[in-house]
């Protein structure tokens, strides 16, 4: 039901209120895990609201979709911080209303928006069918590809830095490093979507990936021009197959589209998170030089897994108008 989209903003603002109105440490902690189910809710909900109002630029709408979020999780710290400097934690209550706003204007628009995909009863069998014997597998290799995209993009996140900070940067290098990653990054979620419907899915899933493993030697040059043009490129490059993979994914299983587009978003998210320890141990045994250069084979696995998704084996159920 697309009124959940504006419940669960609602909510997470909410959460984010609470945290600055109850700032102890185990207030925190139960905050913190109430806004992560909130924030969780949109992602799907959101995305199966655009490919559904999308008509045959699938690709773009959820494009746009997730550049709006990137934008956010760019922006949203330097705004938060910004409260909190000026108004304390507390300040972090003033951006609720702007959650009122959202689902105010949100439910202004929901009629426009399909609360179901219409489709005849024998139609759905065979659609269920082809999805259990087809759709599942394709959807795992799908999660496994994105679940390596994650991990590479959290090994970034976390160590990064420590490549421009051990030629003699200081730690504040941190912050531009990561401002270049994300803008990029949104850059790259809007042309995905765009290239996705015009060059094809694979060829922007793969494509992405190979530049990607192309943008991490670059970035790993001495610091430089160089190493800037390979940090651009790989955020750009890590976030251009997140539209498409959303796509594909819920066009294998229509009808948990819902599903699709979590396991693409969450859940590949988080196994790449939990994958960091990993990366961590390697630092800690061999080295941080080791742990980014442990990027090369997760990436060069993702472009190898990518080749056997059958992105083009399915086919779309013809149904006549006047079938019961």
């Amino acid at each position: 039901k697309s009124w959940w989209l504006a419940a669960s903003v609602v909510y997470s603002g909410g959460m984010i209120a609470l945290i600055g109105l109850f700032p102890s440490y185990w207030m925190l902690l139960v905050f913190f895990g109430l806004a992560g189910l909130g924030s969780s809710l949109p992602h799907p909900l959101g995305s199966v609201a655009s490919t559904r109002s999308a008509g045959s630029q699938p690709g773009l709408a959820i494009s746009v979709y997730s550049t709006g979020g990137n934008l956010g999780f760019s922006l949203g710290p330097l705004v938060a911080a910004g409260m909190v400097y000026q108004f304390g934690f507390k300040g972090l209550a003033y951006l609720f209303p702007f959650s009122i706003l959202f689902a105010l204007g949100f439910l202004r628009v929901r009629q426009d928006l399909p609360e179901h995909v219409s489709t005849p009863k024998r139609a759905q069998q065979e659609l269920a069918n082809t999805e259990i014997h087809d759709g599942w597998w394709a959807v795992i290799l799908l999660v496994l590809v994105s679940w390596l995209r994650a991990w590479t993009q959290y090994i970034f996140i976390a160590y990064y830095s420590y490549h421009f900070i051990h030629r003699g940067y200081g730690v504040g290098i941190s912050a531009p490093i990561m401002s270049v990653f994300l803008l990029a990054g949104t850059a790259g979620t809007l042309v995905g979507g765009l290239f996705a419907d015009w060059l094809g899915r694979r060829t922007v899933i793969t494509g992405s990936l190979i530049l990607g493993l192309v943008a991490i030697w670059l970035s790993l040059t001495p610091p430089g021009p160089l190493a800037w043009v390979g940090i651009a490129l790989l955020g750009a490059a890590l976030h251009a197959m997140v539209p498409v993979s959303i796509v594909i994914a819920q066009e294998l299983v229509p009808h948990r589209a819902g599903m699709a587009a979590g396991l693409m978003l969450g859940f590949s998210y988080g196994l790449g998170g939990l994958c960091t320890p990993i990366t961590g141990y390697i630092a800690d045994t061999y080295g941080v030089q080791m742990a980014l250069n442990s990027t090369y084979p997760v990436m060069a696995l993702s472009v190898l897994l990518c080749f056997f998704i059958p992105l083009g084996g399915r086919q779309t159920l013809s149904v006549s108008q006047d079938e019961p």
